[in-house]
């Protein structure tokens, strides 16, 4: 085998080597903050699985109101996809959510659940027209028509038209 073509085989290694770094899949490791850290089951360079270093996670970064900045904390063991634009695991790499499996389920089930985020038993959920918070069984409903408060079997409904108060007992509070 000639030196040009030795030359040209590392080449073509090495070009294979980082597209396919370009898009890993593993899970969540460790989290600091907005870096994480990826575990992948493929086999690294010892043989066996490996950890990637601390990586940023993928966000939205609005800045002075030009925009929304948008952070959500990853959990351990959760699928995790790293892009590595230049094919090299490192400063550039980006961490993003790997989607709903059966360890980790989706919040919401179809498409008209909107945007549902929870954490513990506390669940923000928007949709078209209402937006509802939840922290166990107190749960905060707005609409366009009405604000609805409701702790165990006890309840406050507000609408143009009337105030509705349902509860055992009641204590008013003088001005």
């Amino acid at each position: 085998m000639s030196g040009g073509e030795r030359d040209l085989r590392k080449r073509v290694a090495a070009l294979e080597r980082r597209l396919g770094a370009l898009l890993l899949v593993g899970t969540v490791e460790e989290t600091r903050g907005a870096q994480v850290k990826v575990r992948f089951d493929d086999e690294g360079a010892a043989g066996g699985p490996f950890v990637s270093p601390f990586l940023a996670q993928a966000a939205s970064a609005g800045k002075n109101g030009q925009g929304v900045s948008r952070y959500t904390r990853m959990g351990k063991g959760e699928p995790a996809i790293v892009m590595s634009p230049g094919g090299e695991i490192g400063a550039h790499s980006r961490v993003l959510p790997g989607g709903h499996v059966e360890d980790f389920p989706s919040p919401g089930s179809a498409e008209e659940h909107g945007e549902i985020i929870t954490i513990g038993n506390a669940t923000i959920a928007i949709k078209d027209g209402e937006i509802q918070l939840q922290v166990a069984d107190t749960v905060f409903v707005v609409t366009a028509e009405r604000i609805e408060l409701k702790r165990g079997a006890s309840s406050f409904v507000l609408t143009d038209a009337a105030v509705t108060l349902t509860a055992q007992q009641f204590r008013g509070v003088k001005a």
